[in-house]
């Protein structure tokens, strides 16, 4: 009978023993060269910023802004599931039986309704150009090509995405108030046809969101580049499945650039930090390598292209949007100090 694994529950007396395996001895299982990173942490060489501290039995990767104790160690180096990490620290078995699987049929999307167009656009256009800080060229070309529009109830803006025929297959609004945050994907949406910024060139950046890819479109023109001669697109999360249609389409893209969200204080369910966008980066650079094409990563300075757009825009140089991100990570660190007293001065000492 088929079946899926099913673990058990780890008590907390399992999990502080998982987690106090000596995270020196960890990086070094793993192949990590270990010097001195100051008088509380060592550091391991070539690995682009992992700090093992002494004190703490902690580790901290700058390049990633990913923190945490054995357990995340070993998800993260060991590409290991939570419960996975936890059984080969203790050394015990975690199976606990195995059930029968629910056979699943993928349910057929009915067409997509997108929302009634307003009269004009003109709430939409403010929003991207004034408040995003996108470039009105940018927004007027893909008004123009359909690609957005503005919501005729609530004036929302609207993405849209076709297939090769032209057919609308996905649909995301994003509010227009900036005290109302609102997003939503229409129903029968399908994240497979991304929001495009077509281009001429064999190179493809992947971002997020629609806002993302025309935030990186106005950086390129910003610094004196033509934003049509690149493809952008949009995956809608950070799931690759548009990016394998476009490329489908697209058989003379040889190079891609992976521009994703820099999530450096998102957090999982059990509260370590989880930079979900730049782990799907490199995930995706893993892939598209080994099937031949030339891949990168574009990392924003902070959240996303977005953020770094609008800073940008105040006059904020890159250099004030890395200070702009320390300082918001410091003061991220001092609260969660409150648990981890041990945590600040190794940071600390590693900033002087």
């Amino acid at each position: 009978m088929a079946g899926q694994k099913v673990y058990r529950h780890f008590t907390d007396e399992e999990i502080k023993r998982a987690n106090s395996v000596s995270l020196i001895d960890l990086a070094r299982q793993y192949g990590f060269e270990l010097e001195s990173g100051g008088n509380k942490a060592l550091h391991a060489k070539k690995s682009g910023g992992l700090y093992i501290f002494k004190d703490s039995n902690r580790f901290y990767h700058w390049t990633a802004d990913e923190k945490g104790g054995p357990i995340d160690f070993v998800m993260k180096y060991g590409n290991l599931a939570y419960q996975d990490a936890v059984a080969q620290l203790i050394g015990e078995c975690y199976e606990a039986y195995v059930r029968e699987t629910v056979h699943y049929e993928k349910e057929e999307k009915g067409p997509i309704i997108l929302p009634d167009k307003a009269e004009n656009f003109k709430r939409a256009y403010w929003y991207l150009v004034s408040v995003r800080g996108i470039e009105p060229e940018i927004v007027s070309v893909l008004m123009n090509e359909k690609k957005i529009h503005q919501e005729a109830k609530y004036g929302n803006c609207v993405f849209v995405g076709y297939d090769e025929n032209q057919t609308p297959k996905y649909c995301s609004m994003r509010g227009t108030y900036a005290n109302k945050a609102f997003k939503k994907d229409m129903t029968n949406s399908d994240k497979t046809f991304p929001f495009i910024i077509e281009g001429k060139s064999d190179l493809v950046f992947a971002c997020e969101s629609p806002i993302d890819a025309m935030s990186h479109a106005t950086f390129a023109k910003l610094y004196g580049h033509d934003w049509r001669q690149d493809h952008r697109i949009s995956l809608g999360c950070t799931w690759d499945g548009a990016l394998e249609k476009y490329l489908q389409w697209h058989p003379e893209i040889k190079r891609i650039v992976f521009a994703l969200d820099n999530d450096y204080l998102a957090k999982d369910k059990d509260n370590c930090y989880r930079n979900w966008g730049q782990m799907a980066a490199v995930k995706w650079c893993d892939k598209y390598s080994e099937k031949g094409y030339e891949v990168a990563i574009h990392k924003p300075h902070l959240n996303d292209f977005s953020e770094d757009l609008v800073e940008t825009r105040k006059g904020k140089s890159p250099e004030d949007l890395v200070r702009m991100r320390e300082e918001t990570l410091k003061a991220e660190f001092e609260k969660d100090a409150v648990d981890e007293p041990n945590i600040e001065s190794d940071l600390e000492e590693i900033e002087a």
